[in-house]
Formats: C-alpha cells, sequence, structure tokens
C-alpha cells in the first residue's frame, strides 16, 4: 500500500509529541528519543499512570525520571518546553493542553502519537494538527482519523495498519502469570487514594495497599506490587485502577515491559514510513 512520505523542514530529526505518560506511551517516547527525535509527552489527566516504575511519568512530579538508560525532565515552564524539546537532552514531559502545544509550534506538530491507549473513547481527527498523526490502539483508523494505527491486541500488539481500523477491545485484561482481571485493586467508589505499600514490594493476598477514602484496599492476589497509582488527596473517579499485582516469582516492576517494547517498536516503523528523516529512526 502506498503511504505518503513527507521531510522535515531541512531534514532536521522531527519533534514527537506524544499523549500519554504510562508505561506505553513512555517505551515509545524512549525508543524515539533514542532515534533522535526530540520528544515531548503530555500526561493524560483522564486516568492515573499504574505501572510508574515502567514508565516516564514520575518526573512530573519528582521533577526527573529514568527508564532503561534514557532520562525525561519535567519543563519547569510552559515558554521552556519548545527550547527543551529541541535540545534533545533528554524526553521532555508538561503538563499542558495539546492545543497550546500545537500553536508554539505554528499550529502543526511533525509527529503527534496518541498513546493514551483510551480503549472505548472516539478519537478525533488528528491529521490537521501534524505532518505524521499516529494512533495506538482501539479507535483509530488508518487514512481517518490517523495516517497510520497501531495495534495493541495481544498477538498483534505492533502490527502497523495503513488502512482502516485497530481491532476492536475484547474486554479482557492481557494474563500475566495466570491471572487476568483478578490482579487489579479497582477504587469501588470515588475519593483520595493514600497508598500505603511501596512499589515492587511482594504482597500477600489480604495485605493493606492503601486507603481510599476510609475504605482498607487490600491485595486481591499474593504477588510483586507491579503497579500502584501515586496518592491522589483531590480523589480518584470510581472503577480506576488502584494497583496491579504480578503473581510471577521475580516479577519485574521497573524497566520497559515486552508488551510495550513491541508496540514501541510498531510506532517507530510507523513515524520511519511517512518521515524517513534520520538512519536511527528506520534502523530496527
Amino acid at each position: 500500500m502506498h503511504i505518503r512520505q513527507i521531510r522535515i523542514r531541512n531534514d532536521a530529526a522531527p519533534v514527537a509529541v506524544i499523549l500519554g505518560s504510562g508505561d506505553i506511551a513512555s517505551a515509545i517516547g524512549r525508543d524515539l528519543f533514542k532515534a533522535g527525535c526530540g520528544v515531548l509527552m503530555l500526561r493524560d489527566t483522564a486516568v492515573p499512570v499504574l505501572r510508574r516504575g515502567m514508565a516516564f511519568d514520575d518526573a512530573l512530579e519528582d521533577g526527573v525520571a529514568e527508564l532503561e538508560g534514557v532520562w525525561a525532565v519535567r519543563a519547569p515552564a510552559p515558554e521552556m518546553v519548545a527550547a527543551l524539546v529541541r535540545g534533545r537532552e533528554a524526553v521532555v514531559l508538561a503538563r499542558l493542553d495539546l492545543a497550546v502545544v500545537a500553536a508554539g509550534w505554528q499550529g502543526v506538530l511533525d509527529v503527534l502519537i496518541d498513546a493514551r491507549v483510551r480503549k472505548y473513547a472516539a478519537p478525533a481527527d488528528l491529521r490537521p494538527l501534524a505532518t505524521c498523526a499516529i494512533g495506538v490502539g482501539p479507535g483509530f483508523i488508518g487514512q481517518e482519523n490517523v495516517d497510520i494505527a497501531v495495534e495493541t491486541l495481544p498477538g498483534q500488539e505492533g502490527d502497523v495498519v495503513t488502512h482502516g481500523p485497530t481491532a476492536a477491545p475484547t474486554g479482557r485484561s492481557v494474563p500475566l502469570g495466570g491471572a487476568r482481571e483478578e490482579r487489579f485493586a479497582y477504587a469501588v467508589n470515588s475519593g483520595p487514594w493514600d497508598p500505603k505499600t511501596a512499589l515492587g514490594t511482594w504482597v500477600s493476598v489480604g495485605d493493606t495497599i492503601g486507603w481510599l477514602g476510609e475504605r482498607r484496599v487490600d491485595a486481591p492476589i499474593a504477588g510483586c506490587l507491579r503497579g500502584l497509582v501515586r496518592e491522589t488527596p483531590n480523589g480518584i473517579a470510581r472503577g480506576s485502577k488502584l494497583a496491579e499485582i504480578d503473581p510471577r516469582v521475580g516479577a519485574p516492576w521497573t524497566g520497559v515491559p515486552p508488551r510495550a517494547q513491541r508496540i514501541a517498536a510498531g510506532v517507530k516503523r510507523a513515524v520511519a514510513a511517512i518521515l524517513p528523516v534520520s538512519p536511527a529512526l528506520a534502523a530496527e
């Protein structure tokens, strides 16, 4: 199939703006940064980040974060974002609306990647905002609301979809050590979230993970606390994931997970197909 190819002005490496700061978005940002792109990541305020040890998101709270040798920094002020990103010394995270970011790049971004993986949302058409628009996961349609989409469905993750929709969500969690939905602790009500156990801790069934308002939240299964939402004193929405437990012995809770890496590799291929400006970008 034909894919349009556009070169960024002056053959400079592109700047990639990524919506999302979780593990999948961070794996994408890390890959593109290593390929020479400037990378700006915007936190999805609707869904709290769960796998913080596998993501750059903590940079927004702590100032810096590291993921397998690549550093991310929080932009200290909106007016400094463009210069920091173009400096390409670190991945940059900011709390900014996409419209504000687009205006800073004269209204047309080089690369825009929606990696929030909002399974049941109806995405807007991203193509007017960027030279290269890529959607990750369900809801995206190649050549209709993005230039190219990338699959996240288990068994197909990382597949590039140049025309047509990505696969619909199955409604089931990806199995991990034999555990699916039962490995997550959910918010059964809205309220302030106060975690009491450190990320990476081995927990037993019934151990207290934290408090949701006045309700104690216990570990649903035994294993490594792979994911844990940061303290949220202003409240968290009912139904949100609060914690994830990996039942495997010696399970990792930091670094880039294999599934996220496969998806990131697919995004890198998609970007290179439209913007073949860098040997590193095209390399596998």
